[in-house]
């Protein structure tokens, strides 16, 4: 029985006070920046948001945060050890927490009308006097069998790992240079040096840092810094510019991972919260 079904499948509930509004937004906007469309997944102590290769032409985001960080009077149940999945369109996310920034209160919960699951977001605004607004934000919810379908990339080792430059700053050149080509070289070194690189048959621009750092990256040695360990790869610049929208996290971190032309992952960092992209390579002429 297909209604059966249904039902069973949403017996679960999830119910909170969205604690920081503005730290939530954010990381819907940045995420957004990506791909409309996203899976959460939520557990009883992380919330996580994922895009997907199958939706974007291979360019994958997993990012996530601890739920304390972003809700209060957390109730989160399900027969999948309390956890709960669902895709959600990030834009109607943005606008109703957009609406509730300056909210008295903000509260967010799973709910269901005539077989068809919502998001729903009630607003408790104060002025002159007490003003509420509900949002019911249409959702598609995922089994687990569903869930364990979506694996983030397993890559070997990088070549080289380095700290990007304030990303405002680097995205300020990036988006200089997309005006000259479509691709961009990206090229790193375990000295600290960094060269971003565009190139066409009439010119040929690039950007140079130095003194950049190496992450020490927990369970490993510190990084040497060898001259002679560098790595390049090649990707679509626009797919890069979008990920320096993780600027509007003020990331304490960023770093970039490089494995010769094969893989590029930046990891955006702040606090609990972390933002990781897997960025298509260009492995043509």
């Amino acid at each position: 029985n297909a209604e059966y079904g249904d039902r069973k499948r949403l017996n679960m509930r999830f119910r909170a006070q969205i604690q920081d509004v503005s730290l939530f937004h954010k990381v819907v906007l940045t995420v957004q920046k990506i791909y409309q469309q996203a899976i959460i997944h939520l557990t009883p102590k992380k919330v996580q948001f994922i895009i997907t290769k199958d939706a974007t032409d291979d360019f994958q985001v997993w990012a996530g945060m601890n739920a304390a960080s972003v809700f209060s009077e957390y109730t989160i149940e399900s027969l999948n050890n309390n956890e709960i999945s669902f895709s959600v369109n990030l834009d109607n996310l943005s606008k109703a927490l957009k609406s509730g920034q300056y909210a008295q209160e903000i509260r967010v919960k799973l709910s269901k009308k005539k077989g068809q699951p919502f998001l729903t977001i009630a607003i408790e605004k104060t002025a002159s006097q007490t003003m509420h607004v509900v949002q019911e934000i249409p959702i598609q919810m995922l089994s687990a069998m569903q869930l364990s379908s979506f694996v983030e990339p397993s890559l070997r080792e990088p070549d080289v790992f380095i700290m990007l430059p304030p990303l405002k700053y680097l995205k300020n050149v990036v988006d200089r240079m997309k005006n000259i080509d479509i691709y961009l070289t990206i090229q790193a070194n375990m000295a600290g040096e960094l060269t971003l690189k565009v190139d066409t048959d009439m010119v040929s621009v690039s950007t140079f840092y130095r003194n950049l750092e190496h992450p020490h990256i927990e369970g490993r040695s510190p990084p040497k810094k060898d001259k002679t360990k560098s790595a390049s790869v090649k990707v679509d610049i626009k797919k890069f510019s979008r990920c320096l929208f993780s600027s509007n996290v003020s990331p304490t971190n960023v770093i970039c991972c490089l494995v010769e032309n094969m893989a590029l992952v930046l990891h955006a960092l702040l606090d609990d919260l972390f933002i990781t992209y897997y960025v298509p390579v260009w492995t043509g002429n």
